[in-house]
């Protein structure tokens, strides 16, 4: 067995405990330990989802804003108009 293939030894181990410990919270009567799987199972899946992606056309908006941004409070730190045109004075 290949170094790269003893790498996923590890992380199926602590998957796999994982899983039994929300099985077993999940498993468990009484009020406390349903709402602490709730938690743990929502967390996970939480996790799991790409919230960070978004429309390739909203980030390259938001970059343009941001980058605009930038060139305003460079030239307002450098003594420019730091106006729309975010145009830095030379001189």
């Amino acid at each position: 067995m290949t170094a790269r293939g003893l790498r996923w030894i590890p992380v199926c181990a602590v998957a796999a405990l994982w899983c039994v410990a929300l099985t077993r919270a999940a498993l468990e009567i009484g009020g406390a330990a349903a709402s602490v799987a709730a938690v743990v199972a929502g967390g996970w899946a939480l996790s799991v989802l790409p919230v960070h992606c978004v429309p390739k056309s909203r980030a390259d908006e938001q970059a343009a804003r941001a980058r605009a941004a930038a060139r305003r409070t460079v030239a307002r730190v450098r003594g420019g108009r730091g106006g729309a045109g975010g145009r830095v004075r030379q001189g």
